[in-house]
């Protein structure tokens, strides 16, 4: 299996991640660090591919906003209400 060599532009806050994924995973490397995401990436199924979570965090928002929400006391309690 052959080799490629890819140059990329970064933004300074992707960048800032990919430190803090190298540190708490201890690679050597940025490159090693990136080569391993991207090799993460790929694995995704479609669905997580695919997924607007841009869109899902605002809907969620609106539903929180618009006091959509539920609180619990006790997990007891929360499993009790998906039951319903």
């Amino acid at each position: 299996m052959g080799q490629h060599e890819v140059t990329i532009n970064l933004s300074d806050e992707i960048l800032e991640e990919i430190e803090k994924y190298k540190r708490l995973t201890h690679k050597k490397s940025i490159d090693d660090t990136v080569v391993e995401l991207i090799k993460y990436a790929l694995t995704l199924p479609p669905y997580f591919k695919d997924f607007d979570w841009e869109k899902a965090e605002a809907e969620a928002d609106k539903e929180i906003s618009n006091g959509k929400v539920k609180s619990f006391d006790s997990i007891e309690d929360f499993i009790s209400d998906l039951k319903k």
